[in-house]
């Protein structure tokens, strides 16, 4: 599936087109060489999104992120400099992808999608970060400042972190992909 010409199905192209949007939607890509969606899409749509919707536990699910990252940085490279994405670029623009795929678009369908919306990461950028620093500064010790430093194990330090503000606050019932919707409203107010 890789020319939305191509595709006879109303379902494929559905699919196509919110992968695109998915991907359209992060951040990151501004960052990534041109031509980095169609490879992103690609995997997404050619096996990983099926894995994702086949996921029958967070830890399966979460091995399956790690795998889409460390795919990632071979082969998604930045437009200034040539080098290759980080893991935490890969992770937010994966993150991003997923949270309009599954959680905003319902898919596969609701059922298996609102079991999937619980497992998902938060889309946490460098602003995020820095805010979640200073209410946790002993588990932001190692942290990095920016995405492009961050590494599997930080990254997977900051979704904890996430998870134990969430955790903290349980009248919310706030999930981590909703995390950074309601973070970057706080963050990015002009008034």
């Amino acid at each position: 599936m890789t020319d939305l010409l191509e595709l006879s199905n109303p379902k494929d192209a559905k699919l196509y087109l919110i992968v695109d949007i998915g991907l359209a939607s992060s951040a990151m890509m501004r960052l990534f060489e041109k031509g980095s969606v169609s490879i992103l899409r690609k995997k997404l749509l050619e096996g990983e999104l099926q894995r994702v919707f086949s996921a029958e536990s967070e830890k399966q699910y979460g091995m399956i992120h790690s795998d889409f990252c460390k795919w990632g940085m071979q082969e998604i490279r930045l437009a200034k400099g040539g080098d290759n994405a980080s893991y935490g670029q890969i992770a937010k623009t994966l993150d991003v992808a997923l949270k309009v795929i599954v959680y905003y678009c319902h898919l596969p369908e609701c059922g298996k999608s609102k079991r999937i919306s619980e497992w998902l990461n938060a889309a946490v950028d460098t602003k995020m970060m820095a805010e979640l620093k200073k209410q946790y500064p002993k588990d932001a010790e190692s942290w990095p400042t920016t995405l492009k430093e961050m590494n599997d194990c930080t990254y997977v330090s900051i979704q904890a972190t996430v998870r134990k503000f969430i955790d903290e606050r349980p009248d919310s019932r706030l999930m981590p992909v909703q995390f950074d919707d309601m973070l970057w409203k706080k963050l990015n107010r002009s008034d």
